[in-house]
Formats: structure tokens, C-alpha cells, sequence
């Protein structure tokens, strides 16, 4: 590419990434996400406090605490509270994100528009609607820094860049450990690499050795593919790789160790991380996946079954299509799976209302599919690309599925990095069509140029779209919170009475107890524990089902953490912020079961006080 063409390249980078920033910072100050958002700060607000890991934390994502404790603890120092917490870990994610942006653009700046296209899609795509620091948007930052080094590797061969490798995939298991069983898989291929390559080598010997007697037999080499295969499946390649992940394990073991953690804690507590009634991990596994499944396809069926099988119709198609090779056919394939996955994203973006921001993260579906078929249907197939960044997105959607609770949900962002990918595999099957055949070699250019610009138009408009339109509400229904954790947000006027309400609630409880008094908060905002600023009484701040059991038995292993004070929101969130007392007095009947308490009517809540 001619240098004035990259200037005007790096110009239009930038002067996107800009307006998309922008448009993203206006959005930031909206409509807070009431319950995932605020509990990510929360356990490292915990280490911070002097709580340890696994003995005082029974959450399974504690261990994302890691990369959340610096930036909760800088915004302490700098604050003094957790008032504004929100808006300042918005702000810090916007800034990485806005970053890796960049530096996917600068990684593939050589392919001009088409790194434009890469940088603005990942970009756009907005992890799971919430633009915070959390164990899904770390994990697939750390998914995709991994990929870009194996993919450096491939391009300029530097083994010292194994080590980082490993240790950004080290990283992203610390965020899912379910994603450690891709690692298993990468010691099998080592292995029967390791393997057929001193296949080859003693059979290469017994041949030399035969050639003393006969001198026409030549030594067997190892086909191309194969010493291609090798610069990543090497004993080297591997020991460098898994030292990378061993400077993370130690640096994981130092932090356990430094804040409080302690191996007796550990093994005593660590089988309670796997009984929590949204990750029963020991009661009936295979009755969980089952209900995993049945629940992914009834959120099919809640957006339109239909839409989701158009995606794949082409794909299905191009199985049985035995003269998939002809040009004709793949121009017939191109254009159909264009124009099904435009009408998917126009048909999905109808059915689904304003507030479900989650449906946007299926928006990175369709051209995921399209750019999977190019990739099928090109001869010189980008298979570095495919290996280092396509095929480990597919592995940690599935990752994310078994991990979380959100099914679904919880795949679309981890599949925004096979976009970029994605973006290369359209480009290199129009390039290889165009000079296929040279009559239609002008058409095709124009049409390819056509369809993968209005692809990622459409697909960073419905990003950007989606994610903005849904959270900006008019001045008229809105109010600014003036503390607090949301401070300086946005929200309307039903959730501010709300907040306004259970703050003056947690006011009185700050000023009965003492700066060590544990307080239990049964509620779904976890923002009250931010808020509270007293030791955590509970084996988490994620407490959407009540669970009295848990708490029994956590309070039989801890018994320090028996709660001074417990407050019973009757605010619930899932309901527009409506209020039932009904609720709240079963819950303290069953709490007065367990402790000798005094009850007492708060505006939005009940307080028992527990009497030694």
C-alpha cells in the first residue's frame, strides 16, 4: 500500500474510533445496569477491606478480583468511598477498549480499509451491554491479546513471544477457568507432533543406515504442512508457552497468599464455590447441561426461531453442493448468505424491545457465519488467522456457555473476535474470484467491495445503535445522582426515589454500627454493598435467590462473619423497581428463625438488628 493511501487510512481510523468513543461517552452517563454491573467491584472492595478469597468469597468469578483490586483501589484513594465507582470503572474499560481498538488496527494496518473494518466491529460490539471491567470483557481481551501473539509468531518467528502468550491465555483461564481444558487440548497436538517428528527421524536413520548398502534410497522428509505445524507444537514452542503460564500461576498464588488467603481456607471452603444454585456443579451435572440447552432454545424461540436458522442456511446448503468449487455457485453463496444475514439483523433488530441490549451481542452471529463460508469456499485459505484467532473464539463461546448462567447471552461477545477475522476471510475470497475469471473480474470487484462495506456498515450501525438507543433516556425522564456509587449517572425517576430511598436506609444502619460490624444485605442491588462500607456478612453480594442453607453454613465456617445487622430490601429491580413488603417479611420470618433479632420498618426495606 502506497503511503498516501495509508495517511488517508490512519486518518479515518482515527477520526472513527473518535466519533465511536464519543457517542460511547455520551451513552456512559445512562440507565446503569442494576445488578451484573455493580458486582464486579465488589469482591475486590472485599480483599481490600482485609476479606480473603474462597474462605470469605463464595462467588466462582472471585478470582477476576486479580485485575479488578488496582483500579477499585486507586478510585478508594482518590475518592475515599465507592461513591462514583460505576462511572470511573465505565470510563477505565472505554479507555482499554478504545485501546486494543487501536491496536488491532495498527496490527493489521498493512491491509488498509480492511483493518479499518477489523478495528471499528470489535470495537462497536459491546460486551454483554455493559461497558465495565468484568470476568467476560478481561476474558476476551486477554482471548484476543493471546491471538495477536501467536499470530506474530506465525508472521516473524520470535519464540520469546511464547511467553506472554501463555501468560495472557493464563490470564483469560483466571477469568474462565473452564477454558483450561483448550490447554489440554494444546498438550495432545504438542505430543503427537513431538511424536511424528521422531517417527520420522528414526525412520530416517534406518534409511541412512540401508544406504551404506544401497546408495538409491533417499531419507523420508516431513511434508510442508507439518514443518509448518511444528513452530507451534515444538517441545520449545511449548516450554516456552507453558512458562508463560507458570509466571501467572506464581503471581496468582502471591496475590491469593498477600490478601489474607491461606490453604486451610482454601480446601475448607472451596467445595462451596460449586453448590451455589446457579453453578450446582455436584448435583446432577448432566441434568444442569440438559437444562443449559432448554434453556438456549428458549431463547431461540423468544427471538424468532426462524432468524436464527437463515444464518446457516448457505452453510447447510454448500455441504451437499458438489460443485460448491465452481465460481458461479460461490458468487450464488456469497450473495445469498448477504442478503440472509442482513434480513436476520433488520428481523432481530424489530422483534427485540428497546431494553434488551443483550440481543445485540447476537448481531456478531451473522457475519461470523458469512465469513466462515468465504473462508470454506476460498482455495488459499488464511489458515493462520483461522487457528490463532476464529477457531479459540468458537472454543471460549462454548466456555462461556458451560460457565455462566446466562447461556446464551454470554457467547456474543467472545465471538466479536472472530470478526476480525472474519473481515480478512471476505476479503481474501473476493481478491482470489476476481482474478479467477477474467469477464466478470470488474462485477465481482465492485460487488465485493459493495457487500463487505455495507456488511460493516450494517454491522456497526446495529452495534452502536442498539447499545446507545437503549440507554440514553431523555433529560425529561431522568434524573443525576449526586451520590453514591452511580454518582453523577443518569437514571430515570423511578430508580432514583428508589435509590434516594434505600440509601437514607443504609444512612441508619452507618450510624448504629461500628466500623467493623458485619451487615447482610438481602437484596439484588448489589450497589448497596458498595455503598454500606461495613464488612460484608455474607458469602457474596450476588444474591439474587435467597438461599438460607448457604448462609448457615457459611456462617458455621466463618463464624466472624455473623451479621451485627440485616437488611431486607423490598425493592426489586427485576420488577421496574417495584416494592413488596410481602416479600421481605418472609425473609425476615426465616432470618428471625436463625438469629435473635429486633425488626424494624425502613422506607424501602426491613432492618433486624441481631441481639447477642
Amino acid at each position: 500500500m502506497n503511503t498516501k493511501r495509508m495517511r488517508l487510512c490512519d486518518i479515518f481510523s482515527t477520526l472513527s474510533l473518535c466519533a465511536c468513543s464519543i457517542l460511547f461517552v455520551f451513552s456512559l452517563q445512562n440507565t446503569p445496569n442494576l445488578v451484573d454491573e455493580a458486582f464486579y467491584p465488589t469482591i475486590a472492595l472485599r480483599l481490600i477491606n482485609g476479606d480473603s478469597l474462597v474462605a470469605d468469597e463464595w462467588h466462582l468469578s472471585q478470582f477476576s478480583a486479580l485485575f479488578l483490586y488496582l483500579p477499585v483501589k486507586l478510585w478508594l484513594a482518590i475518592k475515599g468511598s465507592a461513591d462514583g465507582i460505576i462511572l470511573f470503572m465505565r470510563y477505565l474499560y472505554l479507555c482499554i477498549h478504545a485501546g486494543v481498538a487501536t491496536g488491532i488496527y495498527i496490527f493489521f494496518r498493512k491491509n488498509g480499509f480492511m483493518a479499518i473494518a477489523a478495528s471499528l466491529l470489535f470495537f462497536s460490539q459491546v460486551p454483554m451491554g455493559i461497558m465495565a471491567l468484568s470476568y467476560n470483557s478481561l476474558f476476551a481481551l486477554f482471548l484476543l491479546a493471546c491471538g495477536l501473539l501467536l499470530l506474530t509468531i506465525r508472521n516473524n518467528p520470535k519464540p520469546v513471544f511464547y511467553i506472554p502468550a501463555g501468560a495472557c491465555y493464563a490470564c483469560a483461564c483466571v477469568c474462565n477457568p473452564l477454558f483450561c481444558g483448550v490447554f489440554l487440548l494444546y498438550v495432545a497436538l504438542c505430543l503427537f507432533f513431538v511424536y511424528r517428528n521422531s517417527h520420522f527421524h528414526r525412520q530416517n536413520i534406518l534409511i541412512t543406515n540401508k544406504n551404506r548398502k544401497k546408495q538409491n534410497k533417499q531419507p523420508r522428509k516431513l511434508p510442508q504442512e507439518q514443518d509448518e505445524h511444528n513452530i507451534f507444537f515444538s517441545k520449545k514452542s511449548f516450554l516456552l508457552f507453558f512458562s508463560g503460564i507458570g509466571i501467572i500461576a506464581i503471581f496468582c498464588l502471591v496475590f491469593f497468599f498477600v490478601t489474607g488467603g491461606s490453604l486451610f481456607g482454601f480446601v475448607q471452603n472451596f467445595k462451596h464455590l460449586l453448590t451455589d444454585s446457579e453453578h450446582d456443579v455436584f448435583h446432577s451435572p448432566f441434568v444442569a447441561l440438559l437444562n443449559k440447552f432448554k434453556g438456549a432454545a428458549a431463547i431461540f424461540n423468544s427471538i424468532s426461531l426462524h432468524l436464527f436458522i437463515l444464518p446457516f442456511l448457505p452453510a447447510v446448503t454448500l455441504a451437499f453442493d458438489k460443485k460448491r468449487n465452481n465460481i458461479n455457485h460461490k458468487v450464488f453463496y456469497i450473495i445469498a448468505a448477504f442478503v440472509l444475514a442482513v434480513f436476520y439483523i433488520v428481523g432481530i433488530t424489530i422483534t427485540v424491545s428497546k431494553n434488551e441490549v443483550k440481543n445485540a451481542q447476537f448481531y456478531s452471529l451473522p457475519f461470523l457465519l458469512f465469513s466462515l463460508l468465504c473462508y470454506i469456499l476460498t482455495k488459499n485459505k488464511n489458515k493462520n488467522l483461522f487457528f490463532c484467532l476464529w477457531l479459540p473464539c468458537v472454543f471460549a463461546a462454548c466456555a462461556q456457555f458451560l460457565a455462566s448462567n446466562l447461556l446464551l447471552w454470554a457467547i456474543g461477545w467472545v465471538l466479536a473476535i472472530g470478526n476480525i477475522a472474519g473481515v480478512f476471510f471476505v476479503k481474501d475470497l473476493f481478491y482470489e474470484l476476481k482474478d479467477e475469471k477474467e469477464e466478470i473480474r470488474t462485477v465481482l470487484q465492485k460487488t465485493s467491495c459493495t457487500l463487505l462495506c455495507m456488511g460493516c456498515c450494517l454491522q456497526l450501525i446495529f452495534n452502536l445503535a442498539v447499545f446507545c438507543f437503549a440507554k440514553i433516556s431523555t433529560q425529561e425522564e431522568s434524573k443525576q445522582i449526586t451520590h453514591g456509587p452511580y454518582e453523577n449517572l443518569h437514571i430515570s425517576n423511578r430508580f432514583y426515589g428508589t435509590s434516594e430511598l434505600s440509601l437514607r436506609d443504609l444512612d441508619k444502619i452507618k450510624d448504629r454500627s461500628n466500623e467493623d460490624d458485619p451487615v447482610l444485605i438481602l437484596s439484588d442491588m448489589t450497589w448497596l454493598y458498595l455503598y454500606i462500607d461495613r464488612p460484608f456478612g455474607t458469602y457474596s453480594a450476588w444474591q439474587l435467590s435467597f438461599e438460607p442453607e448457604r448462609l448457615e453454613a457459611y456462617y458455621e465456617l466463618n463464624p466472624e462473619k455473623t451479621p451485627k445487622y440485616i437488611y431486607i430490601s423490598a425493592v426489586i429491580p427485576r420488577l421496574n423497581h417495584g416494592v413488596s413488603f410481602k416479600m421481605a417479611e418472609d425473609k425476615a420470618t426465616v432470618m428471625k428463625e436463625m438469629f435473635n433479632c429486633k425488626e424494624e420498618k425502613l422506607s424501602r426495606g426491613i432492618l433486624l438488628t441481631v441481639i447477642e
